[in-house]
């Protein structure tokens, strides 16, 4: 199929600068020669370009005949076909008019900066949107673990939950293939945007006019529209508005764009269906053909099949021994073929075995490796190396002997490269001993692995030595295929335990979002599973076969199923479907360790809490160092009280460390720390009981399952410090999850992607999205919801509360001082700005710049996450650079608030030199015993 432009009038230019001289008599026109258009061809098919020009002083004309297929990125490939008869001047002898040489090939570029720029724009917020799918899909799956984990009363208070737990892990499996299916979706996506939108021009079935109005209007319309809008308005908002308007419109084009693959997939699933099943009509109804469709794609999944390697040589002659190709023949048979041989009932024999193909044969997606086309780092990088592909290893064309050394080369320095990178990771943090069994596996896994392909290389290379023209490939043969009636039931138990249980259950517990989420991405998943024409492409070679007679609604059509059957086959379903299957086996992982951890004999009172913690001495002293010290060593407006004039961060420090030590040493380290009264009265004093009386009120409220830790400190009758612990166990590691993982991700995103800091505005909008589709059982369980209300039982009851707290503590504290407007510091503490939204009630950007104060050590993970609010302390941090956790040490911390601003009075920690390598601090009067004899005296008598 083809389109035409004659032209067959020359130029003007042409005609005015061409001399008058007696026209030579008209030759016949010559036929063109047939050229058929490939269905792979992208955008659409080629243009054909007729014209004549003038040639020479003799009034004769030659013919150019052009063939113009558009490229990616605005490039052409041109075949020109040449005219043999014309001599240097344009002169040709009468007997060689008319013939051809031949066609010319080349290449053109019609590329501008300008186009450039927009394309890359229209990419950015394509890649935008992909992140945020993934992201939304990563969150999915860490809700369904965390759901699964309070199901199995991983709370202090939540009971056990069977029913729950079996449908929600029934769900993983759906959310899992919908999730890649859509991943794959969104790298075709953005990539085909970045091209120009061929794919999109052949998936919309229209002209490239309207496509290319319709991306317009989408990608820069739109928002345009939104952006000069929010100008005239004068609206203050007016980039959020603005972003958040383009992000919504390219996510539902490419919603349109998806859903577009969905419904012609579908379609021509029920055209190849009357093709393969003579039992049915090509009039039949839909409902019946595709009743026959699932039936038969279900029953060639379920089919048994064997598959054999074969090695055949092409150059040699019938009198060459043929027993080198039938040695290179073996077969490797399918899981369900193994099931069917002891399963005859249910199974019946395909005789003789019958023949089906890839998805890449059924389309006739054949590459080649020659010497021209050969790449070092595309075989390296490619899935299968150089076998995926077709070496050739003789002729003109064959792969040079230097090129396929080469590759073996790179293959053995890659993976050495890969060990030695693993390995020295390894080294840096630390781990060499405790990862010792990882390192002999990795290095088996890399050993085979590298012995296989390398293998493979030097096979090829024998052929290349030899000059042997040698075809590898695989054939595939179906030998068993079951009933229908197995069939069919197979197919009802899977939408009733993978789709419609897990879908009641997300009714019953009344998380509308995710059963609604759940019930599209089902259908969506069950239409693509049950009715996917790659599965039936693998029945035929025959689908893409050009027809000389088609006419070009059916060239268009046969084209657009091309493209879009081979996301059946693309790399990135792999791939996507890979990363989402770590996730699961990663939450997994995490999972079992939390229900080991429950299951473990500890007491209530030492689970995630530390014995002897610190040692003091109060008989040494930290003065401040004569440098500038931090400006945050005394904290006066908002936190300095009657009861607690000495709000000195380190006291901060200190009262946030007390949240993990056990219950029956607080009392002595706050005594040890703040001392005694002038009348020798207690100042500081923990109330266990106002906990558990708080705690004794919240039954019946939606929280009262919650797992968190706290502790209050009270200074006096009226006032007193809230100390949130930190994470402890595996579930408040899931817990921080529940609370930041979007945020972190977003950051990551933004991170990654160039000028990614223009969609911040837009963060806690798409993060508060993402977090609608938690459960309301996991939302019950958020720690922040108790402290927050624990606070303002207190504020009912006369106290003024301030709170602190670190890590997951620190965040936690964050959260609450700002709902309950108290004063708060943070240690260490993840922030809260991007996720403000997501909390109950929403937090506002003047609570955490007005409440807050986070404490930052240098090259610490957790505060990095999430964007800090305006008030905030970067302190030091002397653990080394390998030592990847050290600097999330709170009694590091305190060592090093307590080094730089002085101790204050208050005693000085042993850990700080024994265990943190601070300089020893200055005795007191007249103390002979030197700091370390002292610590290793005080550390002897405490044990």
């Amino acid at each position: 199929m083809s389109s035409e432009v004659k032209e067959d009038d020359p130029t003007p230019s042409s005609r005015a600068t061409t001399p008058q001289r007696t026209a030579a008599p008209p030759q016949p026109q010559r036929p063109l020669k047939v050229v058929f258009d490939d269905f792979s061809l992208p955008g659409g098919s080629s243009s054909e370009v007729r014209f004549r020009t003038p040639n020479g002083y003799n009034g004769t004309s030659s013919h150019r005949e052009f063939r113009i297929y558009e490229q990616p990125n605005n490039t052409q490939l041109i075949l020109e076909e040449v005219d043999d008869g014309d001599d240097d001047d344009g002169d040709a002898e009468p007997q060689d008019r008319g013939k051809r040489s031949g066609i010319t090939i080349k290449q053109t570029d019609d590329k501008s900066y300008g186009l450039v720029f927009l394309r890359a724009t229209y990419s950015l917020i394509a890649v935008f949107v992909g992140g945020f799918l993934f992201i939304l899909g990563f969150d999915i799956l860490l809700f369904l673990f965390i759901d699964l984990a309070t199901n199995l009363g991983l709370t202090d208070h939540g009971g056990k939950d069977d029913v729950s737990f079996i449908a929600v892990l029934l769900s993983i499996p759906v959310f899992v293939y919908s999730l890649s299916w859509g991943m794959t979706l969104v790298t075709r996506f953005v990539i085909d945007t970045f091209n120009g939108h061929p794919f999109l021009r052949t998936l919309f079935g229209i002209d490239m006019v309207a496509t290319d109005w319709i991306a317009f209007v989408f990608y820069l319309g739109t928002p345009l529209i939104a952006f000069i809008v929010t100008l005239l308005t004068k609206m203050e908002d007016w980039w959020e508005l603005s972003l958040l308007t383009w992000f919504s419109s390219v996510l539902v084009f490419w919603g349109a764009f998806s859903g577009c693959v969905l419904w012609y997939e579908i379609r021509e699933c029920l055209d190849l269906i009357v093709d393969l099943d003579t039992e049915l009509d090509e009039n039949a109804h839909w409902m019946v053909k595709t009743k026959h469709a699932i039936v038969f794609i279900q029953a060639s999944r379920l089919a048994g099949t064997k598959a054999t390697f074969h090695k055949d040589r092409i150059d040699k002659d019938d009198d060459d021994d043929e027993d080198e190709e039938k040695a290179l023949n073996y077969f490797q048979e399918g899981p369900w073929s193994i099931l069917s041989k002891h399963m005859p009932c249910i199974f019946t024999e395909v005789v003789p075995p019958k023949r089906i193909y890839t998805v890449d044969e059924a389309r006739g997606n054949l590459s080649f490796v020659t010497r021209s086309s050969w790449s070092l780092e595309a075989l390296f990088c490619r899935r299968g190396g150089i076998l995926s592909a077709l070496p050739v290893t003789f002729g003109p064309s064959a792969i040079t002997e230097r090129q396929i050394n080469s590759n073996i080369a790179c293959k053995i320095i890659g993976f050495q490269l890969y060990f030695l990178l693993f390995f020295g990771v390894i080294v840096w943090f630390g781990l060499a001993k405790g990862a010792l069994g990882l390192v002999v596996a990795m290095l088996l896994v890399f050993f085979i692995f590298m012995g296989v392909t390398t293998y493979r290389l030097l096979d090829v290379r024998k052929d290349i030595v030899n000059e042997r023209e040698v075809l590898r490939y695989w054939r595939w043969y179906e030998t068993t295929r079951p009933t229908a009636m197995f069939t069919i039931a197979f197919i009802c138990l899977e939408v009733f335990f993978l789709f419609v249980l897990p879908l009641v259950y997300l009714g019953i517990i009344r998380n509308l979002p995710s059963a609604l989420l759940f019930a599209l991405m089902g259908s969506c998943a069950s239409l693509r599973h049950y009715l996917n024409p790659s599965v039936l492409l693998r029945e035929t070679q025959n689908h893409f076969c050009h027809r000389h007679d088609s006419d070009s609604s059916d060239w268009k059509k046969r084209s657009r199923f091309y493209h879009i059957s081979g996301l059946g086959s693309d790399s990135a379903r792999m791939y996507w479907t890979v990363v989402y299957l770590c996730c699961v086996g990663f939450f997994g992982l995490v999972l079992s360790v939390a229900v080991t951890d429950s299951k473990e004999d500890v007491t209530d009172a030492d689970y995630g809490y530390y014995r002897n913690m610190m040692t003091m001495m109060s008989d040494y002293e930290y003065k401040p160092q004569p440098h500038l010290s931090y400006p945050t060593c005394q904290l006066k407006k908002g936190f300095g009280t009657d009861a607690f004039e000495d709000a000195a961060l380190s006291n901060f420090a200190f009262l946030s460390s007390l949240a993990y030590a056990v219950e029956d040493e607080v009392d002595a380290y706050l005594d040890q720390w703040f001392g005694y009264g002038k009348n020798g009265e207690i100042v500081a004093t923990n109330r266990y009981d106002t906990v558990v009386e708080f705690q004794d009120t919240l039954i019946g409220y939606d929280f009262n399952n919650s797992a968190v830790s706290y502790r209050w400190i009270q200074f006096s009758d009226s006032f007193g410090v809230l100390c949130i612990r930190g994470t402890s166990t595996v579930f408040d590691l899931m817990t921080d999850a529940q609370l930041w993982l979007s945020a972190f991700l977003f950051q990551g995103l933004r991170f990654i992607l160039p000028l990614g800091n223009v969609f911040t505005p837009i963060l806690h909008r798409v993060i508060e999205f993402v977090t609608t589709l938690e459960s309301d059982k996991i939302s019950k369980v958020s720690f922040y919801k108790e402290t927050t209300a624990f606070v303002l039982w207190l504020q009912r009851r006369g106290f003024d509360v301030q709170v602190t707290g670190h890590s997951l503590g620190g965040g936690l504290a964050l959260i609450t001082g700002s709902q309950a407007g108290v004063a708060t510091v943070g240690m260490s503490a993840p922030n809260a700005i991007l996720s403000r939204d997501t909390f109950d009630p929403p937090l506002t950007i003047e609570q955490l710049n007005t409440f807050t104060l986070n404490v930052v050590p240098a090259r610490d993970l957790v505060p990095m996450i999430d964007d800090k609010a305006m008030l905030y302390q970067n302190i030091n941090c002397t653990a080394d650079r390998n030592d990847i956790a050290g600097c999330h040490s709170i009694v590091r911390s305190l060592c090093e608030i307590q080094f730089s601003c002085g101790s204050d009075g208050r005693p000085v920690l042993c850990e700080c030199v024994l265990d943190y390598k601070y300089d020893e601090p200055t005795p007191i009067g007249n103390v002979s015993t030197s700091f370390k004899e002292a610590c290793a005296i005080a550390q002897n008598q405490r044990n």
